[in-house]
């Protein structure tokens, strides 16, 4: 009697054990690896990939879903530990928010230039003269060719003559644009490549027929006289534009000179941009 008692409670032990160990650990997997995973910040889709892997289900009482919620596991793991042989599916990726008609996306406007004339200047590149009525004459673009004449060339800014230089002409007397003595406002548009610092302000010697420059003894590297380089101030006031601010107190002829746009082939010592002062 003895021993069937004996047998009993063995058989029960060993129920008991199995039991625990349905409820515990299925394959290598236990609840408390489950939590771990979770606490561990692992996505759920990991973790129920884990949970099908072990194959076995989870005999959860309510006592024990209730600690899985406490301790952060999803109910869609729950689900996957109760029944992992359910169908699953990982979800789409999160699209980007769209803005919606109710809600339209606000574009920021650009900031508009500090100088109010800015908008307002002829979009070809080149120099232009604020006249009245918020207008501008644009400056002509004329060529420097080189002088005919040779040996010792006469020079009325020297008082003297000047040996083994070139000398550079633009046609005509006088330029078309004029500006009083005084302090005048140009608008400059620069062109694809060129930058601010590729213009001189230089005086002309008046001939007759035309106005000379002297470009020193290589015209291809200018070195031109102290007394021709004439201050301007320069203001980017837009991408691509700046305005010039020049200050002359004496009638002439001036060129704001491009450094660098001579030309042999096309016989050129450069080209400028011309106005005159009365």
């Amino acid at each position: 009697m003895i021993r069937s008692w004996a047998a009993v409670a063995l058989l029960a032990a060993v129920l008991v054990l199995h039991a625990q160990e349905a409820k515990e650990s299925a394959g290598s997997l236990t609840i408390e690896g489950v939590v771990r995973l979770s606490k561990a910040g692992m996505s759920e889709d990991l973790i129920i990939t884990t949970v099908k892997q072990n194959a076995k289900p989870f005999n959860l009482n309510a006592d024990e879903i209730v600690e899985l919620k406490h301790s952060g596991v999803s109910d869609t793991v729950i689900r996957y530990l109760i029944n992992p042989s359910a169908p699953y599916a990982p979800p789409p990726p999160l699209a980007a928010p769209t803005p919606s008609a109710s809600t339209p996306a606000v574009a920021t406007a650009p900031k508009p230039p500090s100088d109010p004339l800015a908008l307002k200047v002829p979009a070809e590149p080149g120099i232009y003269l604020v006249i009245p009525d918020q207008d501008f004459a644009a400056l002509d673009l004329k060529p420097v060719v080189p002088s005919k004449q040779t040996g010792k060339i006469p020079s009325v800014l020297s008082g003297g003559v000047i040996k083994g230089h070139t000398v550079g002409s633009v046609v005509g007397a006088s330029a078309k644009i004029r500006v009083p003595a005084r302090e005048s406002s140009f608008y400059l548009r620069l062109g694809e490549k060129a930058s601010v610092d590729d213009f001189a302000l230089l005086s002309l010697e008046i001939q007759k027929t035309r106005r000379d420059l002297d470009f020193g003894t290589k015209p291809g590297k200018p070195v031109f006289p102290v007394k021709s380089l004439l201050p301007f101030e320069s203001k980017e006031v837009m991408k691509g534009l700046y305005k010039l601010t020049v200050t002359l107190t004496h009638r002439g002829e001036y060129l704001f000179f491009i450094l660098g746009s001579g030309d042999d082939k096309k016989g050129l010592l450069g080209k400028g941009y011309e106005f005159g002062v009365d």
